[in-house]
């Protein structure tokens, strides 16, 4: 079974304290909660390393923080994290370029920015 990773974005402060309480009731960890950005995961696959999601999350986040526009985010990236964390199962020495981190994350965010610029027409 498979980590399910939520990915939220541009929060108010006020928003951020609903969703990190609606998180917690719903049984989620709450990996990163800070500047406006909330990521969560729910299950706790046995099989993941947690050095390398760490890692992951740290590139995640840091990229997070680079899209400030296009408002309030929300972004089911489960299934790009665990492609990412497969990709780099055997990885020793993982850098902060690789683009087998970085770009599944970045088109992920991107396709969410363009999907509420979509709905919003």
């Amino acid at each position: 079974m498979e980590n399910k990773y939520k990915l939220l974005m541009n929060l108010s402060p006020e928003l951020q304290k609903v969703y990190e309480k609606s998180y917690k009731e719903e049984k989620y960890d709450i990996l990163v909660n800070e500047d406006g950005i909330i990521i969560a995961k729910k299950e706790n696959n046995k099989d993941v390393n947690v050095e390398h999601e760490e890692f992951v999350i740290r590139v995640l986040n840091s990229m997070a923080k680079k899209y400030k526009q296009g408002g309030v985010l929300y972004i089911d990236i489960s299934k790009e994290i665990n492609s990412i964390l497969k990709n780099i199962k055997d990885d020793k020495d993982m850098k902060v370029a690789d683009q087998r981190i970085t770009w599944p994350i970045r088109q992920a965010i991107t396709k969410a920015i363009v999907g509420k610029i979509n709905n919003n027409k």
